[in-house]
């Protein structure tokens, strides 16, 4: 469970804070650093009047004299040398968090991301985006989350996850995505397999073997092969898929996956690739942050990144 910052539990009294405003801290700031109304005004390049009135406002709020006339200057009270150093934070603070523009050097930088995706998206885009981390990032490090499209969407609101990267995400408003790219299915079958194409008497006589998020035994196909009055015998689902190849080329099932990671596996595997004989839709994998890290230079860099990949696939 992630731990609530203390300054979060805080109640803030609205009403009573609304009596000061920047130019009261910058004035009370330097007439804490200067202990002269004079020296002050002329450091703020205001009248001495202006100086004057803002140190009276500042009594007033702060029920406290802040300078205290003595028999050759001016001098802090108790409170006041109290809260300078605490002053001066609360000003650096508000100048670095809402004046100073964020840097980010991927050469040098050291941050961890986490990414909730599949084992298939994971091998398609894992291996350009890891060759651009070892060249441009060395001191940038990738988690990898499995895909469970409910708590990865849920991870993102809750800041335990920078990007969800999948098909069909259960976008809120708060989300941004961003297309990577389109994806198509093609059956993958063993290499000794006789013809060139997959008829669907083949196809359904078959045993198949199924990527299923849901945990279950109906994929896209099911739907498909129901309007034909048909349907294909699936005897082993799992929500991996790289394990299906590595079965596919030590049985006799069929199986559908994306082209993609097909085509690569075909190669190292000698694996056949089909045309489905039956029309499976197919699907466009995207990206999808929470909007409070869109101008985030970091986060914008990593993006950056996975479309970089995804067009070199």
């Amino acid at each position: 469970m992630t731990s609530i910052p203390p300054f979060l539990s805080v109640n803030i009294d609205y009403t009573n804070l609304r009596k000061l405003d920047l130019n009261l801290l910058i004035a009370l700031d330097v007439l804490i650093e200067e202990a002269s109304v004079t020296k002050a005004a002329e450091k703020l390049n205001i009248s001495q009047s202006s100086m004057s009135h803002a140190l009276k406002r500042l009594r007033t709020v702060l029920d406290d004299e802040i300078l205290i006339r003595t028999s050759r200057d001016m001098e802090l009270t108790a409170l006041a040398e109290e809260i300078r150093d605490r002053l001066r934070q609360i000003l650096t603070e508000i100048q670095s968090t809402l004046l100073e523009k964020e840097t980010f050097n991927p050469a040098i930088a050291r941050e961890d991301f986490r990414i909730a995706t599949s084992d298939y998206i994971e091998a398609t885009l894992g291996i350009n985006l890891l060759q651009q981390l070892t060249s441009q990032a060395p001191n940038i490090r990738i988690r990898i989350c499995n895909l469970n499209k409910e708590k990865a969407m849920d991870g993102l609101d809750n800041n335990q996850i920078d990007l969800v990267v999948g098909a069909n995400l259960p976008l809120k408003g708060w989300h941004m995505h961003e297309n990577l790219y389109d994806e198509e299915f093609v059956c993958v079958i063993r290499s000794d397999f006789p013809l060139t194409e997959l008829s669907i008497e083949d196809y359904v006589e078959r045993s198949h073997l199924l990527v299923s998020m849901r945990d279950d035994f109906q994929g896209s196909g099911e739907k498909v092969l129901e309007l034909q009055q048909r349907q294909r015998r699936v005897i082993w689902s799992t929500p991996h898929f790289m394990p299906i190849p590595f079965l596919i080329a030590n049985s006799d099932c069929v199986a559908l996956l994306p082209k993609r990671i097909a085509q690569n596996c075909a190669k190292a595997m000698g694996l056949k690739l089909l045309q489905p004989p039956i029309e499976i839709e197919g699907f466009t994998v995207s990206m999808v942050w929470h909007q409070r890290n869109t101008n985030r230079l970091s986060h914008r860099w990593l993006r950056n990144l996975l479309v970089d990949a995804a067009r070199n696939i």
